[in-house]
This record gives structure tokens, sequence and C-alpha cells, in this order.
């Protein structure tokens, strides 16, 4: 006999979904949490940097008055109050989801660092609880490289510059993921000089380089400097400013700002949990788990971002499902599918991601792929909304069922569901084309390319074909 039936061990996005489905399928649980209910994303991630971005968004839509026929005095923009709004935002929505909440449904939530004494057994805040299972979400914080002298700077990461009372007047970015490009468009908006340092030649290496090329192009017009290739090697402090020492091929350069930002990558969250005397066999990425969810202990399940490589809120939930679902039955039933992942980088155009990209379609189709593209400067709601600046690009397989998905523009995160659903559901694009939309619409940017690959099809129609060569029209 257990204490509890599951134990869920982490309270971020995956651990908060683990711990409701399990309660709700009639279970004993136990939720544990090391710190703040909501973990990184209620905290230090999604919550917190979107609104930041929105206010960037805003300060710089002021700036645009005149292009809207709009006249009006000088605007200045005073920036330094926007972290205590973020601050606001962040504490009313943790407060949706207080630790009482979960009492109140029958989730018994006890806060500490647990360690695993064996694959039953933990030790937290020096008392021993039994589980029959577990599930471990003990998510992911920022990687701090071993650059010499880093650790005599006053850096920030994801989870400290949120705390920052007023914005600095420069701030030096080391890395080029999503979290770099999203601070970093946002914070230069609101007045901050950047410099994003980055070791490789890509930006957003995961996304396709047609549209992340426009991108980059953007936030450089904007004043986004933009270092590749440069490999810092040395960070100094001098008074008030914080040097960055780099090599550039054969050069070394130097770069300075009053603050640094670290966004080089994520580490799993797992020390201190013991997990080898559970037999849970874990590496640098994460924990090593079946299509199942399963741990290498038969017992134990993981989701969300301790289980590489997909490190984002909605495949957190995602994998929480699974994980807990198969943790509440004598045999695991669901297995994990990534094959429909998608995700978005919040810059202003947005980044939506989706599938393959063109370079990964062509190494797995060959050339026997059709790639459709749509400017949003032929969507009429965008061209209303002057957010013209954009790309739609889909990229199906020789049946005309998509295999990629990439939009760069407005609202590109909501506008890509529909193209999601039908690959997801396996639709051929065209069908989306039948479809009626509402007009002006942001949708344009996915059902005129639709409409492309309806018009591809009936080229290609063996019998239209046989028509077209039995009854040549005139002049034919």
């Amino acid at each position: 006999m257990y204490d509890y039936d599951i134990t869920v061990v982490g309270a971020g996005s995956a651990g908060l979904t683990a711990c409701k489905l399990a309660n709700g399928l009639g279970k004993k649980t136990l939720l544990i949490e090391k710190r703040k209910i909501g973990g990184d994303c209620t905290w230090f991630g999604c919550i917190p940097s979107k609104t930041l971005i929105k206010s960037a968004y805003i300060a710089h839509q002021t700036t645009r008055l005149a292009q809207f026929g709009l006249a009006s005095n000088p605007i200045e923009i005073n920036a330094q109050n926007v972290m205590a709004h973020v601050r606001d935002v962040v504490e009313a929505d943790a407060a949706t989801h207080p630790s009482e909440s979960y009492e109140a449904e029958g989730i018994k939530v006890i806060f500490g660092e647990p360690t695993f004494i064996d694959n039953h057994k933990i030790e937290l805040n020096q008392q021993t609880i039994s589980s029959d299972k577990f599930v471990i979400c003990t998510g992911s914080a920022p990687f701090i490289p071993p650059i010499e002298g880093l650790e005599k700077i006053p850096y920030l990461t994801n989870e400290t510059i949120f705390n920052l009372e007023t914005l600095p007047k420069s701030m030096l970015i080391l890395g080029a993921g999503p979290i770099s490009i999203e601070l970093s468009a946002a914070l230069n908006r609101l007045g901050v000089n950047i410099t994003i340092l980055q070791r490789s030649a890509k930006i957003l290496k995961k996304e396709d380089p047609e549209l992340t090329d426009r991108l980059i192009g953007i936030l450089k017009d904007e004043g986004v400097n933009i270092v590749t290739n440069a490999k810092v090697i040395r960070f100094t402090h001098d008074k008030n400013k914080i040097i960055a020492h780099l090599e550039n091929g054969h050069d070394t350069l130097h770069f300075e700002a009053e603050s640094a930002l670290i966004a080089v990558g994520r580490v799993p969250n797992l020390s201190g949990l013991k997990l080898k005397n559970a037999g849970v066999e874990y590496d640098m990425r994460g924990i090593v788990v079946d299509e199942h969810l399963r741990t290498t202990t038969k017992n134990i399940y993981a989701a969300g971002d301790v289980v590489p490589p997909y490190l984002f809120t909605h495949i957190a939930e995602y994998e929480a499902v699974i994980a807990t679902t198969n943790a509440c039955f004598p045999l695991p039933i669901k297995k994990a599918n990534y094959s429909n992942v998608l995700w978005a980088t919040y810059t202003d155009p947005e980044l939506a991601h989706a599938g393959l990209t063109e370079e990964q379609a062509r190494e797995q189709h060959g050339d026997d792929i059709r790639i459709y593209r749509w400017e949003h400067k032929n969507v009429d709601r965008a061209k209303t909304d002057l957010a013209v600046n954009g790309l739609s690009k889909f990229i199906c397989d020789k049946h005309g069922k998509l295999i990629g998905i990439h939009i760069l523009g407005h609202a590109a995160a909501e506008i890509m569901h529909e193209a999601q659903l039908a690959k997801s559901i396996g639709t051929p694009f065209k069908k989306i084309a039948s479809v009626i939309h509402a007009y002006p619409s942001y949708s344009d940017a996915v059902r005129q390319p639709a409409k492309q690959c309806y018009i591809d099809n009936l080229k290609n129609n063996p019998i239209l074909k046989t028509i077209k060569k039995t009854f040549p029209q005139k002049g034919q």
C-alpha cells in the first residue's frame, strides 16, 4: 500500500496538466513543487515575454501614426515602467492557479525538493513518501556556458531579466534562438541598444532559411545589431560596462553594453533528484523515455522540458496527457507522436513553423515536392493594416499533402492552424481552397496558396489532360 497512487514532481505546464488528469481519473495524487506553481511559462517564459512583446508592439505603433493618416504631437515613449507592468500581468496570471485551488480539488500539494530513495519512495522535507507511480515534470533552466569571466559579471537570463526595475540603455545578447530573438526585438523597440552575438552563422537554426533571412532583414532595419560567426572567449567588467571579447575568424573584436543576457540553450532540471536511486537513466539532454514516455523504470514517467527535444509549453501539456494516462493504467495505452509538432517565434512579424523545411523536404522526398508561396502584400487585410511584410510558404508531397508550413507575418501563429489541421488529419492542401473564408482576413495567406495547389491538381489531372487533348480550344 502506497501513500499516493500518482506523484507528480514539478508544477509547471506539464505538472499541472498531469496532476489534474490523474486526479480526474480517480487517483490519489500528490503534486510537488520546488519553487512556485506555474513553472517557467508563468514566471519566466511565455507570460512575461509575450507581455513585454505586446508593450513593445504598442510602442512601435506610436511611431507609425502618420502612416495611418493620423496627425499628432510628437510622442515620447518612456518604457521605464514596462517591467513593473510585466510583473503585474505575471502575478495576475499566477493568482488564477494558487496551490489552494488544487487542494480544493483533492490534489495534495507539497513544496520542497524531493530525492528518490528507490523507484517507489522519495525523501521530501525530511519525510519519506511512497507512491505507486511517478510523473517527472521538473522542466528546464538556462544553460550557462563555460566562458572565462562570465561568473564575474552581473549577467541576466530569462529567469532574471523580468526582475529589472528599469531597462538598461544597451544589452549584449549571447545566442540567437527564439528567446534571444524575441527579447532582442522587443527590447530594441523599447529603446535598448541591442547587439546579438551568435557563435555560428545561422540565426534560428531550426527555421526555414528563406523566411529567417527576411526576418533578420526586418530586425536589422529596426536597429538590432546581429554579429554571426563570433565566438565569445571572455567577459570583463569595467565600471558600468560589460565587455565581450570575441574571436571572429582571425580577428579579435570587442563589444560593450550596460547589461548582458545569456540565451544559448536549456538544460533539464534534474540535479538533486538522485534519479539513479530509482534506476532512471538520463543524459545532458534529459530523461530517457520510450514512445509511451515511460522511463527506464517501469513505474516512472516523464513529460515536458525534461524530455528532449521539443521544449515548448504546448508540447509539455501534450506529453503530460500521454505520460499520465499511461501511468494511471496497468499497461501503457497511449504513444507520443511528434509528426505534427509546431511552434512560433513571437517577433513582429511572427514566424510560425510546422513540419519540414524546404531543405529537409528535399532531403526526404527529393525534388518530388511542390512549394506554394504567397506574399502578404497580396493579402487585402494585410494591406488595410499596413502589415504587408510577410510570406507564407507551404510544402506539399507529390500527392499534394502538407509536409511543411512556414509563415512569416502578422498573426502567423494564429493563421497557421487551418493548415496545421489539414496536415494533421492528412487532408490535401487543395481542400482548404473550397472552404468559405471571411473577407478580408489574414486567412487569405493560407487560402490563396491552397488555390494554387488546387489549380495545379486540375492541370495534372489525367482525365482533364485527355479531354484537353481531345477537344482543344480554338487557337491551340
